[in-house]
């Protein structure tokens, strides 16, 4: 110990180290010779096949393989998950193919599944309703961070309440997304919990959207109050309860004339919100409009309040967005040096697919050539491991 240091002297004795390497290469040559002796038979048989493939293995490399192997596996559960028939699985195997290329989705597996979700959401689509639904929630996952399954649940709500198309259904999902209706995250909630309450009352899809956009523009904290208030009105303006007459007459229109107009549904229905929002939004006295907003919306309109409620109505005409948003949103989304290359890449993998799918059925057939022998001598091929390494263990 000098000037507040400590020195250590470390030695290892590797006086035995020779020979234990030595030992151990005299047991590995002798188990792995032995193992080599009676693997030979079948070597030379699969080096006999493999020659016979010569250098279309080589060529095709483990891409061809593997891409038809994956695509064959998401097939499968394709069909297992949805009841597909063999003589049906071509024309989707193709769409899912198309997809792929296009540059949608992480995997063969992806899409798959996104088709799945599709088909046992909307049910039975032809191949190009389907793949244009699959794409378009894929591009929502991937541009809005929306669940495929949630964005294809509230498409498929649009369809059938209002009998839009599933390109049109989901181009007004991100037109209303862009546009910031789901500051409070619950955007695709919303459409599928309320789309049938504005449908009672007369308004169409793109009336939906508007009055959840002048709702939000207006002060709305969530857009599921929006929801709701429409909701309330749809079932107080036909229980015929005194109340609502009090508040029907509270705004000057009589209770049971507003309730058959409520009731015919469509035009009418339309007609009788839109004539029950300006009556009350033109109300002077603010007491007054306050009782009234409470029979007609309950608690919604103490929530939402006049201002939000009173300007539900004052909304254009005009589609809130037509299906080849949807594709503009596509092109834009995918629009890059790295989506034209991974494109590109994809387009590639298909292309070889057919020389994998071919070589499959061979290397089926070599594996099971192969596997006997191996199950058979592999302990012999552990125990020669294990004779190495136990002599270099100290």
């Amino acid at each position: 110990m000098a000037d507040g240091k400590v020195t250590y002297e470390v030695r290892a004795d590797d006086s035995n180290l020779e020979g234990d390497l030595n030992k151990a290469e005299k047991t590995a040559s002798s188990k792995l010779g032995k193992f080599g002796s009676t693997m030979g038979k079948a070597g030379k048989a699969v080096g006999t096949t493999f020659l016979a493939v010569g250098t279309a293995v080589v060529g095709v490399s483990a891409k061809a393989v593997t891409g038809a192997a994956d695509l064959d596996k998401s097939m499968n559960q394709l069909a297992a998950s949805t009841g597909l028939t063999e003589k049906e699985m071509q024309a989707y195997e193709d769409t899912l193919k198309d997809l792929y290329t296009s540059g949608v989705g992480e995997s063969f597996d992806d899409i798959a599944n996104a088709m799945a979700t599709v088909k046992q959401q909307v049910g039975d689509l032809d191949q190009s309703a389907l793949k244009g639904l699959t794409e378009s929630a894929l591009t929502l996952r991937d541009t809005f961070g929306y669940d495929v399954s949630e964005s294809v649940r509230a498409a498929n709500t649009l369809m059938t309440q209002f009998g839009i198309d599933g390109d049109t259904a989901m181009a007004m999902i991100a037109k209303g997304a862009q546009n910031g209706l789901d500051f409070s995250g619950e955007l695709l909630d919303s459409i599928s919990e309320y789309s049938v309450q504005f449908s009672k009352v007369g308004l169409d899809a793109d009336d939906m959207f508007k009055i959840m956009e002048k709702g939000a523009e207006t002060g709305a904290f969530n857009l599921d109050k929006i929801g709701d208030a429409v909701k309330e009105m749809s079932i107080r303006v036909v229980d015929g309860s005194a109340t609502t007459a009090e508040g029907f007459s509270a705004i000057g229109l009589n209770a049971d004339e507003m309730s058959a107009k409520f009731a015919q549904g469509g035009e009418s229905a339309k007609e009788a919100f839109n004539e029950t929002i300006a009556a009350l939004a033109g109300m002077e006295d603010p007491l007054a409009q306050n009782q009234a907003g409470v029979a007609l919306f309950g608690t919604m309109w103490e929530d939402l309040g006049p201002e939000v409620v009173t300007q539900l109505a004052d909304i254009q005409g005009g589609a809130y967005a037509t299906a080849e948003e949807m594709e503009k949103l596509n092109e834009v989304k995918y629009d890059d040096l790295g989506s034209m290359f991974e494109a590109l890449g994809r387009t590639l993998e298909i292309a070889i697919l057919p020389i994998g799918e071919a070589l499959i059925p061979m290397l089926q057939e070599i594996l099971e050539s192969i596997f006997p022998a191996l199950e058979e001598h592999l302990p012999t091929l552990i125990d020669a491991i294990s004779g190495i390494i136990e002599p270099l263990m100290p």
